[in-house]
C-alpha cells in the first residue's frame, strides 16, 4: 500500500472579528477544533406495499456544533473577540483550513454558544473550552482565497 500521497491533519481556524474588518485572522494558540459538517437530514419513507424503509435525502439543513479549546492570552484581540461574541450572542466569521489539504478547507457562520475556562491542570495555561454553532452552510473554499492560499 502506497503512503506517499496521504496528507497530513494540520488545520487553522481564522476569524473575521468585526464586518468592517477587511481580512480574517487566525485564532492563536489554538489546540483543537473539530472540523464543520454539513450532514444531510434523511426521511424514513415506507410505501404501504414495501418490505423495508429506504432514507431520502430532504431539502433541509440542521445546525451542527463544533468544539474548540485555545490556551487563554486574554490580550489577544482575537480571543476578546470570541470572548465579545459568546457575552453578546453575536455571529462571526469563520474559515477552517487546512494548510496540506486546501481543497478541505470550509467556511462558515458560527455563535459561539459555550465558551468556559479550564483551570483545573496547575501544571499547564489556562485552557478555553467552547462550543461554535454553524448558522449558516459550510461552503468550499476557493484555493485561490488569501486565508487559503496563505
Amino acid at each position: 500500500m502506497s503512503v506517499e500521497n496521504l496528507v497530513d491533519s494540520i488545520y487553522r481556524l481564522f476569524v473575521k472579528t468585526a464586518d468592517e474588518a477587511p481580512s480574517y485572522t487566525k485564532l492563536p494558540h489554538l489546540l483543537k477544533c473539530e472540523p464543520p459538517v454539513k450532514d444531510p437530514v434523511l426521511d424514513d419513507v415506507t410505501a404501504t406495499d414495501d418490505r423495508r424503509t429506504v432514507k431520502v435525502p430532504v431539502d433541509f439543513t440542521e445546525d451542527s456544533e463544533i468544539e474548540f479549546e485555545y490556551a487563554l492570552d486574554a490580550t489577544n484581540p482575537v480571543h476578546m473577540a470570541i470572548q465579545d461574541a459568546f457575552d453578546n450572542r453575536t455571529e462571526l466569521d469563520f474559515k477552517y483550513v487546512y494548510v496540506t489539504a486546501p481543497k478541505m478547507s470550509r467556511g462558515f457562520k458560527a455563535m459561539v454558544v459555550k465558551l468556559t475556562p479550564d483551570a483545573e491542570d496547575k501544571k499547564k495555561k489556562m485552557r478555553m473550552k467552547g462550543t461554535l454553532s454553524i448558522t449558516s452552510d459550510p461552503t468550499v473554499l476557493e484555493t485561490s482565497d488569501p486565508v487559503v492560499a496563505g
